[in-house]
């Protein structure tokens, strides 16, 4: 059965949706993550963790035949997004 452009669209919005409250759930997490650094003293940037985190969504991304680039692209911009939001919830 061939799939119409009209309802590929409204599954792409679907799919898009999804992504919206993906990382809407991932900031809120990045925030009670500012509040344990906050409360612990801890600095906001964790190298160790960013190069854990781009090894596995490198692997995650292999296994499921998207470029690698292209997802280290964007889970950088994610990554930036959340350190953004943990410094500015710790300056308050």
């Amino acid at each position: 059965m061939e799939s119409s452009i009209e309802t590929l669209r409204e599954e792409i919005n679907r799919i898009d949706e999804s992504i919206i409250k993906l990382l809407s759930a991932r900031m809120e997490v990045a925030k009670k993550i500012a509040a344990l650094k906050k409360n612990k003293g801890i600095q906001v940037e964790d190298k160790a963790r960013e190069s854990q985190l781009f090894l596995k969504i490198q692997r995650e991304a292999k296994e499921n035949l998207i470029d690698e680039d292209f997802v280290s692209e964007i889970f950088g911009l994610i990554v930036s997004h959340s350190k953004k939001v943990q410094n500015k919830l710790l300056e308050d």
